[in-house]
Protein backbone atom coordinates (compact mmCIF):
# COMPACT_ATOMS: atom_id res chain seq x y z
CA UNK A 1 0.00 0.00 0.00
CA UNK A 2 1.46 3.61 -0.85
CA UNK A 3 2.61 5.91 1.71
CA UNK A 4 0.82 8.95 2.27
CA UNK A 5 2.36 12.22 0.56
CA UNK A 6 1.58 15.96 2.21
CA UNK A 7 2.13 18.92 -0.61
CA UNK A 8 4.50 21.08 1.26
CA UNK A 9 4.95 23.71 -1.65
CA UNK A 10 7.15 23.13 -4.24
CA UNK A 11 7.76 19.38 -2.92
CA UNK A 12 5.90 16.69 -1.71
CA UNK A 13 6.41 14.41 1.27
CA UNK A 14 6.16 11.03 1.50
CA UNK A 15 5.80 9.57 5.71
CA UNK A 16 4.97 7.11 7.87
CA UNK A 17 2.76 7.49 10.76
CA UNK A 18 2.34 5.52 13.63
CA UNK A 19 1.66 5.77 17.73
CA UNK A 20 -0.39 7.97 19.34
CA UNK A 21 0.38 10.96 22.22
CA UNK A 22 2.76 13.85 21.57
CA UNK A 23 3.70 14.63 18.25
CA UNK A 24 7.71 13.46 17.07
CA UNK A 25 8.97 14.02 13.93
CA UNK A 26 12.01 12.25 12.28
CA UNK A 27 13.97 13.31 9.50
CA UNK A 28 17.00 10.75 7.86
CA UNK A 29 20.35 11.53 6.74
CA UNK A 30 21.96 10.23 3.66
CA UNK A 31 20.08 7.00 2.05
CA UNK A 32 17.44 7.15 4.73
CA UNK A 33 13.29 6.85 4.00
CA UNK A 34 10.39 6.12 5.79
CA UNK A 35 11.69 3.95 8.19
CA UNK A 36 14.99 4.70 8.87
CA UNK A 37 13.37 5.25 12.69
CA UNK A 38 11.11 1.81 12.69
CA UNK A 39 13.73 0.24 15.21
CA UNK A 40 12.63 3.02 17.67
CA UNK A 41 8.81 2.62 17.35
CA UNK A 42 8.48 0.20 20.01
CA UNK A 43 9.64 2.13 22.57
CA UNK A 44 8.22 5.38 21.38
CA UNK A 45 4.88 4.94 20.05
CA UNK A 46 3.23 4.11 23.16
CA UNK A 47 3.93 7.81 24.61
CA UNK A 48 4.29 9.32 20.70
CA UNK A 49 2.95 9.88 17.62
CA UNK A 50 5.89 9.15 15.21
CA UNK A 51 5.98 10.80 12.01
CA UNK A 52 8.99 9.60 9.61
CA UNK A 53 9.39 12.25 6.92
CA UNK A 54 11.28 10.76 3.93
CA UNK A 55 13.16 13.73 2.05
CA UNK A 56 11.61 14.23 -1.92
CA UNK A 57 13.68 11.35 -3.99
CA UNK A 58 14.38 9.36 -1.07
CA UNK A 59 10.95 7.57 -0.59
CA UNK A 60 7.52 7.42 -2.68
CA UNK A 61 7.22 10.77 -2.81
CA UNK A 62 9.61 11.92 -6.20
CA UNK A 63 11.93 15.19 -6.51
CA UNK A 64 11.27 18.03 -8.41
CA UNK A 65 13.63 19.92 -9.99
CA UNK A 66 16.96 19.50 -9.88
CA UNK A 67 18.18 21.70 -6.77
CA UNK A 68 17.20 22.46 -3.12
CA UNK A 69 18.65 24.17 0.13
CA UNK A 70 18.56 23.62 3.42
CA UNK A 71 16.25 26.27 4.40
CA UNK A 72 13.68 24.54 1.69
CA UNK A 73 14.30 21.60 4.19
CA UNK A 74 13.39 23.34 7.05
CA UNK A 75 10.39 25.49 5.27
CA UNK A 76 9.00 21.67 4.24
CA UNK A 77 9.05 20.36 7.72
CA UNK A 78 7.07 23.52 9.31
CA UNK A 79 4.66 23.07 6.23
CA UNK A 80 4.15 19.56 7.25
CA UNK A 81 3.68 20.49 10.68
CA UNK A 82 1.45 23.02 9.72
CA UNK A 83 -0.90 20.68 7.56
CA UNK A 84 -1.37 18.33 10.60
CA UNK A 85 -2.10 21.48 12.97
CA UNK A 86 0.60 20.43 15.13
CA UNK A 87 1.11 23.11 17.86
CA UNK A 88 4.49 21.86 19.28
CA UNK A 89 6.36 19.15 18.18
CA UNK A 90 9.55 16.83 19.14
CA UNK A 91 11.88 16.86 16.75
CA UNK A 92 14.50 14.24 16.03
CA UNK A 93 17.27 14.17 13.30
CA UNK A 94 19.43 11.28 12.52
CA UNK A 95 23.00 12.16 10.76
CA UNK A 96 22.98 15.47 8.28
CA UNK A 97 19.29 15.18 8.88
CA UNK A 98 20.04 16.13 12.92
CA UNK A 99 21.42 19.44 10.82
CA UNK A 100 18.56 20.35 9.61
CA UNK A 101 16.73 19.64 12.81
CA UNK A 102 19.10 22.11 14.54
CA UNK A 103 18.11 24.46 11.40
CA UNK A 104 14.56 24.84 11.92
CA UNK A 105 15.22 25.24 16.03
CA UNK A 106 17.22 28.46 14.86
CA UNK A 107 14.12 29.28 13.12
CA UNK A 108 11.25 27.98 15.05
CA UNK A 109 11.99 27.92 18.54
CA UNK A 110 8.29 28.16 19.60
CA UNK A 111 7.00 25.16 17.71
CA UNK A 112 9.50 22.78 19.55
CA UNK A 113 9.16 21.16 22.95
CA UNK A 114 12.60 19.12 22.36
CA UNK A 115 15.02 18.83 19.97
CA UNK A 116 16.97 15.54 19.71
CA UNK A 117 20.38 15.50 17.44
CA UNK A 118 21.84 12.12 16.54
CA UNK A 119 24.93 12.06 14.66
CA UNK A 120 25.31 15.67 13.25
CA UNK A 121 28.40 16.44 11.29
CA UNK A 122 30.12 19.70 12.02
CA UNK A 123 31.75 20.07 8.80
CA UNK A 124 31.97 18.55 5.14
CA UNK A 125 35.16 17.12 3.91
CA UNK A 126 36.38 19.67 0.91
CA UNK A 127 36.56 16.27 -1.55
CA UNK A 128 32.97 16.51 -1.55
CA UNK A 129 33.12 19.16 -3.70
CA UNK A 130 34.41 16.66 -6.64
CA UNK A 131 30.46 14.88 -6.46
CA UNK A 132 29.26 18.08 -7.18
CA UNK A 133 31.99 19.34 -10.27
CA UNK A 134 30.55 19.31 -13.76
CA UNK A 135 31.71 16.09 -15.88
CA UNK A 136 33.51 14.29 -12.82
CA UNK A 137 31.05 13.69 -10.50
CA UNK A 138 29.00 11.54 -13.11
CA UNK A 139 32.38 9.52 -13.61
CA UNK A 140 32.22 9.68 -9.35
CA UNK A 141 28.29 9.30 -9.50
CA UNK A 142 28.32 6.18 -11.60
CA UNK A 143 31.05 4.41 -9.53
CA UNK A 144 29.69 4.93 -6.23
CA UNK A 145 26.10 3.57 -6.87
CA UNK A 146 26.35 1.72 -10.28
CA UNK A 147 29.06 -0.61 -9.21
CA UNK A 148 29.29 -3.34 -6.69
CA UNK A 149 32.37 -2.44 -5.67
CA UNK A 150 31.87 1.97 -5.26
CA UNK A 151 28.32 0.44 -3.03
CA UNK A 152 30.84 -1.86 -1.04
CA UNK A 153 33.53 0.81 -0.33
CA UNK A 154 30.26 3.10 1.14
CA UNK A 155 29.03 0.20 2.84
CA UNK A 156 31.89 -0.22 4.99
CA UNK A 157 31.56 3.71 6.52
CA UNK A 158 27.58 3.35 7.60
CA UNK A 159 25.96 0.85 9.58
CA UNK A 160 24.94 -2.14 7.98
CA UNK A 161 21.95 -4.22 8.44
CA UNK A 162 20.05 -7.22 6.88
CA UNK A 163 18.23 -6.42 3.38
CA UNK A 164 14.56 -6.40 6.00
CA UNK A 165 16.24 -3.47 7.80
CA UNK A 166 15.50 -0.15 7.90
CA UNK A 167 19.64 1.23 7.66
CA UNK A 168 22.04 1.38 5.34
CA UNK A 169 21.82 -1.66 2.82
CA UNK A 170 22.86 -1.99 -1.18
CA UNK A 171 19.65 -2.24 -1.60
CA UNK A 172 18.71 1.53 -0.50
CA UNK A 173 21.95 2.53 -2.01
CA UNK A 174 20.62 0.37 -5.49
CA UNK A 175 17.73 2.61 -5.49
CA UNK A 176 18.23 5.97 -4.94
CA UNK A 177 18.56 8.44 -7.81
CA UNK A 178 22.08 9.81 -8.02
CA UNK A 179 20.07 13.60 -9.05
CA UNK A 180 18.07 12.64 -5.43
CA UNK A 181 21.61 12.19 -3.70
CA UNK A 182 23.36 14.98 -5.39
CA UNK A 183 20.77 18.04 -4.58
CA UNK A 184 20.67 15.76 -0.73
CA UNK A 185 24.66 16.80 -0.85
CA UNK A 186 25.02 19.77 -2.63
CA UNK A 187 22.22 21.36 -0.14
CA UNK A 188 24.52 19.79 3.02
CA UNK A 189 27.71 21.05 0.85
CA UNK A 190 26.38 24.95 0.61
CA UNK A 191 25.67 24.77 4.31
CA UNK A 192 28.66 23.71 5.77
CA UNK A 193 30.49 25.76 3.62
CA UNK A 194 28.07 29.16 4.96
CA UNK A 195 26.74 28.43 8.40
CA UNK A 196 28.97 28.70 11.33
CA UNK A 197 26.61 28.58 14.35
CA UNK A 198 29.23 30.37 16.83
CA UNK A 199 28.05 33.61 15.39
CA UNK A 200 24.63 33.26 15.77
CA UNK A 201 22.42 33.32 19.39
CA UNK A 202 22.25 30.00 21.61
CA UNK A 203 19.40 27.31 20.61
CA UNK A 204 17.47 27.75 23.74
CA UNK A 205 15.42 24.69 22.83
CA UNK A 206 15.75 21.15 25.40
CA UNK A 207 18.09 19.20 23.35
CA UNK A 208 19.21 16.16 23.58
CA UNK A 209 22.83 14.56 21.79
CA UNK A 210 23.12 10.87 22.39
CA UNK A 211 26.79 9.99 22.02
CA UNK A 212 27.41 6.48 20.85
CA UNK A 213 30.85 4.84 21.72
CA UNK A 214 31.54 4.68 18.02
CA UNK A 215 31.00 7.23 15.69
CA UNK A 216 32.39 9.40 13.22
CA UNK A 217 35.04 12.08 13.92
CA UNK A 218 32.81 14.64 13.09
CA UNK A 219 30.45 13.86 15.35
CA UNK A 220 33.07 14.75 17.64
CA UNK A 221 34.29 17.55 16.03
CA UNK A 222 30.77 18.77 16.50
CA UNK A 223 30.75 18.64 20.15
CA UNK A 224 34.02 20.14 20.89
CA UNK A 225 33.23 23.16 18.12
CA UNK A 226 29.42 23.76 18.84
CA UNK A 227 28.74 22.16 21.81
CA UNK A 228 28.64 25.24 23.51
CA UNK A 229 26.06 26.99 20.82
CA UNK A 230 23.35 25.67 22.72
CA UNK A 231 21.85 26.83 25.78
CA UNK A 232 20.53 23.24 27.53
CA UNK A 233 22.40 20.64 25.83
CA UNK A 234 22.80 17.26 27.39
CA UNK A 235 25.17 14.73 26.23
CA UNK A 236 23.63 10.90 26.75
CA UNK A 237 25.76 8.05 26.60
CA UNK A 238 24.34 5.76 24.43
CA UNK A 239 25.57 2.03 26.10
CA UNK A 240 27.51 -0.61 23.71
CA UNK A 241 30.11 0.21 20.96
CA UNK A 242 27.89 0.67 18.20
CA UNK A 243 28.17 3.73 15.52
CA UNK A 244 24.18 4.73 14.59
CA UNK A 245 22.59 3.50 17.51
CA UNK A 246 19.32 4.04 15.88
CA UNK A 247 19.38 1.76 13.26
CA UNK A 248 21.93 -0.79 15.22
CA UNK A 249 20.65 -0.45 18.79
CA UNK A 250 17.14 1.57 18.96
CA UNK A 251 16.88 -0.22 22.50
CA UNK A 252 20.31 1.18 23.63
CA UNK A 253 19.02 4.65 21.63
CA UNK A 254 15.50 4.29 23.39
CA UNK A 255 16.84 3.47 27.08
CA UNK A 256 19.50 6.83 26.98
CA UNK A 257 16.45 8.93 25.53
CA UNK A 258 13.50 8.18 26.57
CA UNK A 259 14.07 8.71 30.53
CA UNK A 260 15.55 12.72 29.22
CA UNK A 261 11.58 13.00 27.69
CA UNK A 262 10.18 12.08 30.95
CA UNK A 263 9.05 8.75 29.93
CA UNK A 264 9.88 5.77 32.01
Amino acid sequence: MPLPRVDVGDQEISYQRKGRGKPLICVHGIAGHERTFDGLLPYFCPSFDVFQLAWPGFGEAPLRGRYYTIDDQVRWIESFREHFGLEKIYLMGNCIGANVAMEYAYKYPERLDFLIINEPHAYMPAYFYLLLYPVVKDVLWGFMFKTRLGRSIIMRAFPLEDEAGSGYTERRLKKIRTQVMEAFLRSMYLYARSADLRERPKIKVPSLFPLPAETFGQVTEFVNRYGSCFENLKLLRVEGSVHNPVVEDPEAFARAVLPELGIR
